[in-house]
């Protein structure tokens, strides 16, 4: 079995993707929950970005999850736009 490299990476990106959008929310509009910029939250969307576990908590707490569910597998959710509010 071949592993993918970054699989926990890939899985927590797949997720913050899932939770914004149930959230209903743009990427402008997390990063702004987050005190980041929508760049930033691209980055972590597409798995091009690594990040500590105190900022993943913190993301967790944005969403409104608790911090396992962001690592739960889950088939890849198309990631849509969503104009700003």
């Amino acid at each position: 079995m071949t592993k993918s490299k970054y699989k926990a990476r890939k899985i927590l990106a797949n997720n913050i993707v899932y939770y914004r959008l149930e959230n209903g929310w743009s990427q402008e509009d997390f990063a702004d929950a987050l005190g980041t910029t929508p760049t930033y939250v691209s980055n972590l969307e597409n798995a091009k970005r690594n990040t500590r576990i105190d900022y993943i908590d913190l993301i967790a707490d944005t969403l409104g999850v608790p911090i396992e569910t962001l690592f739960k597998e889950r088939t890849p959710v198309k990631n849509h736009r969503i104009p700003r509010r």
